[in-house]
């Protein structure tokens, strides 16, 4: 089985977390607007809407390719539709794909090249629509 970690590590200063990848990336921040936090990044629920878009958007463009479609720019708008009261989880993500060709292409192929990214290929996608046993502990720091 893979793994993969991030850490979120909090700034010291209202609620402002700096994420760092498994792989060392990091840099990206996240935290809420005010008054309980400075509106200073992406609030998490933003992230995993971009999450979201950024993995059925590389298998976008890996499909689209495989497929010969020809297409010059694509950007995936992710929308979240959530509960008015908490935890305000999402009960509704719609996601669009803006794809500009730059020629003719196969609308069957390009349908079914978004399809599988979206629902055969992407982890996000599959983490949010068949369910994650998610656990929780704590230990010193």
């Amino acid at each position: 089985m893979r793994g993969q970690k991030a850490t979120a590590r909090w700034s010291g200063d209202k609620v402002r977390f700096e994420i760092e990848a498994g792989t060392g990336h990091k840099g990206v921040f996240a935290d809420e607007h005010g008054p309980l936090g400075d509106d200073e990044g992406p609030r998490p629920t933003e992230l995993l809407l971009g999450a979201l878009g950024a993995c059925t958007g590389i298998n976008a463009v890996l499909l689209l390719k495989k497929f010969k479609q020809p297409f010059e720019t694509l950007a995936v708008e992710v929308e979240g539709q959530q509960e008015e009261d908490w935890p305000h989880a999402f009960t509704k993500i719609d996601v669009t794909f803006e794809i500009g060709w730059s020629g003719k292409f196969d609308k069957d192929l390009a349908d079914k090249a978004l399809d599988m990214a979206c629902n055969k290929y992407c982890p996000v996608d599959a983490t949010l629509t068949h369910g994650t046993a998610i656990s929780h502990s704590h230990r010193p720091a």
